[in-house]
């Protein structure tokens, strides 16, 4: 992702106003008006037309400027502005979390789409999991779920819907999943993950149907080996402005890392911040650290007990050509300790880019 500083971004708002004023002077009333008279004055003297045209009033530049931005677009790069400002008063490893920040909130989310049965008219399906990034070593649970629109033919009946991971040729063994009227569950078992390569792997499921006819529809996930685990959170202490929280990770294979997780008010479940950290782990350094900055939790008003949940773990590559890799968690919150805000130095945050 790219970093803007205060002094790039104006350039970029003044670049695009500029790019604009351009485009709407092209066609402006006011050249077509100095065109115009060109024309109307071709049996004049020559000096009589540059008086003429330098006698026409000379408008503001920056005025035209301003008027040749359509208001939406002014109002558009207004809303950009007031963004990177509200922003950059926020470290980057302790962003406020609204209940709006989907992504943050569902991080390696699997996104379900809805699949036509070309053989059965008007019904369709959809394959669900908790996450399109799975960690092979904990069983997942797997659903589909059947739609029927009008039309469909109430006499026909699913019989039972199959399900098996498949790369290329190579398929793990099938599960029936347990149905429950239109809705099918059940798990995906670490054997049949194991079975498979780490990597990007098709879900399979076939539906059968009490007249014999089969359907097969497919959706895709990343199967990963945990590369590190978070085994639980130390006692969280402050440090100037920020609430430090010690994280100690089982680890696989050193690298660095970026841990990401989400923290919450434990008494409301209201969000309150989206922490980041880049780690280095090692055989001799299995501990690192999370942030929360002052400034986050004053903006929420957030000084009661605290939850960390949605661990994202990714270890960055070595090298060229070798693959991102990911962890996981033991347990999926962890509660962290409070302190009153007053407590917390009172210095506002300074990005350091925007210097």
């Amino acid at each position: 992702m790219f970093k803007f500083t205060a002094i790039g971004l104006t350039l970029l708002i003044v670049i695009t106003v500029l790019v604009l004023a351009v485009e709407q002077g092209e066609s402006s009333p006011r050249l077509l008006k100095l065109s115009n008279n060109i024309t109307a004055h071709k049996s004049l003297s020559t000096t009589e037309s540059i008086l003429d045209i330098e006698q026409q009033p000379k408008p503001n530049s920056a005025d035209s400027q301003v008027q040749a931005v359509p208001a939406e677009m002014r109002a558009q790069l207004a809303d950009i502005a007031t963004a990177y400002a509200q922003n950059a008063r926020y470290p980057d490893y302790s962003k406020p979390l609204q209940r709006e920040d989907w992504q943050s909130l569902h991080p390696q989310a699997f996104i379900p789409r809805k699949a036509s049965l070309s053989n059965m008219p008007h019904l369709s399906a959809t394959i669900m999991l908790d996450r399109y990034i799975v960690d092979r070593s904990v069983e997942q649970p797997v659903q589909v779920q059947l739609h029927k629109e009008s039309g469909f033919d109430t006499s026909l009946s699913v019989s039972a819907v199959e399900i098996w991971l498949q790369q290329n040729a190579k398929r793990s063994p099938t599960t029936t999943l347990t149905a429950t009227g239109q809705h099918f569950a059940g798990v995906l078992a670490v054997p049949a993950m194991r079975s498979m390569l780490q990597g990007e792997t098709a879900v399979m499921a076939q539906i059968v149907f009490s007249n014999g006819q089969r359907s097969l529809i497919s959706t895709m996930i990343k199967l990963y080996e945990p590369e590190a685990k978070l085994l639980k959170l130390g006692e969280a202490y402050i440090d100037g402005a920020d609430l430090v929280i010690p994280a100690q990770f089982e680890l696989n294979k050193a690298g660095n890392y970026i841990v990401a997780a989400n923290l919450f008010n434990a008494e409301n479940t209201e969000p309150i911040s989206h922490l980041t950290a880049e780690m280095t782990l090692s055989p001799s350094q299995k501990m690192g650290l999370l942030k929360v900055h002052a400034a986050t939790l004053r903006a929420k008003q957030a000084a009661s007990s605290y939850i960390l949940k949605d661990v994202d773990i990714t270890r960055l590559p070595d090298s060229a050509g070798e693959l991102t890799s990911y962890g996981s968690s033991v347990a999926s919150s962890f509660a962290v300790r409070a302190f009153p805000l007053e407590s917390y130095s009172h210095e506002p945050y300074n990005d350091p880019a925007a210097q």
